[in-house]
């Protein structure tokens, strides 16, 4: 294959998150070049495109045999993934798909066994990887600097419930995959092995829709890694701080945390509790990753390699996810295989 000395990129899905991808394309990386964007919305393809001067269309496949894309990025709704991967693939485009690459464990093999078949690459838009608190704490963890860890802990709240098809469980994999497949991400990345068990609690104590629609709004996650380290996640659909993420590593000789509330950590204790500056949502604490995990992508496709983050990543974000939800429904822990 003729490797392009800048690639060209097509956007796919002009959401919140596909808008900022498209825009991190056109304006931030020198590497990359946007060619194009599509949404089914003709309103809303049309402005972007405009917006940005780049061709727009609304029919997907139309975008696919554009020869002038190299490579897609593929920010619509979840249970749309699988299939616009696997065209794309088809039609010879690299794929950075967002997070998480699939609903269901049995899509997420289709997708890796069609990547397996090619030269092309696909990266998950894993984004924490690329933050620099989170890549400073992996240096710290594998150079030793907290002995021999000992303890995953993470808390991940949102500001609000998520709108429309997020909040089906049957179209967004639910609270386990939608939100937390972060987290699950970022444990299996700091502690360098597979989780293997999870043990969940949880349940509906905010929000009627989610619960009418089958979703969980609050959930606590016991889960052992394969080399034995122990983890624990709590999640929660509403934070009235705002966007509200945390993570801690415990070791034998040290810890490292990471926390969102604001960069220089600034508290404020008084004696009706303790007082911060939440942040409003995760685009503002995860702009920089967001550009990184693009050029990264760039980076991969042009220079022919292995992308951090890749389509078994994706799998594996999916049989944790699937393992929390029989977890949840049957009241006791959950080995996963892998």
């Amino acid at each position: 294959m003729d490797i392009p000395k800048v690639l060209n990129l097509g956007v796919a899905g002009l959401g919140r998150i596909g808008r900022l991808h498209a825009e991190i394309i056109r304006y931030k990386l020198e590497r990359a070049r946007l060619v194009a964007v599509n949404d089914v919305v003709e309103e809303l393809a049309r402005s972007i495109g405009e917006k940005l001067g780049v061709k727009w269309y609304t029919d997907y496949d139309k975008m696919l045999s554009d020869p002038g894309i190299d490579a897609v990025v593929i920010a619509t709704p979840t249970f749309l993934h699988k299939d616009m991967i696997i065209r794309a693939l088809e039609s010879g485009k690299h794929v950075f798909v967002e997070k998480p690459m699939t609903v269901r464990v049995d899509e997420a093999k289709d997708v890796i066994a069609k990547v397996e078949k090619t030269d092309l690459k696909l990266q998950v838009g894993y984004m924490r990887r690329f933050d620099y608190a989170y890549r400073r704490a992996k240096e710290t963890i594998d150079n030793g600097g907290i002995g021999e860890p000992i303890a995953f802990i993470g808390i991940a709240r949102d500001p609000c419930a998520p709108p429309g098809w997020a909040a089906d469980p049957s179209k967004s994999g639910g609270i386990f995959l939608d939100m937390l497949s972060h987290d699950f991400d970022m444990a299996r990345w700091l502690i360098g092995s597979e989780i293997v068990m999870v043990y969940v609690v949880g349940g509906n104590y905010i929000y009627e829709e989610i619960k009418a629609k089958g979703d969980l709004d609050v959930v606590s996650i016991a889960f052992r890694f394969d080399n034995g380290v122990q983890g624990l996640i709590h999640g929660a659909r509403r934070s009235v701080f705002g966007y509200e993420l945390r993570t801690e590593v415990y070791g034998s000789e040290g810890t490292v945390y990471v926390g969102s509330s604001s960069d220089n950590m600034y508290a404020h204790g008084t004696r009706t509790g303790i007082l911060y500056p939440g942040i409003e949502w995760f685009e503002k604490r995860f702009y920089e990753a967001y550009v990184e995990e693009l050029k990264h992508f760039v980076e991969s496709v042009l220079e022919d390699k292995q992308p951090l983050i890749t389509a078994l990543d994706g799998l594996r974000a999916v049989q944790i996810a699937e393992a929390c939800w029989r977890s949840y429904r049957e009241g006791k822990p959950v080995n996963i295989s892998t």
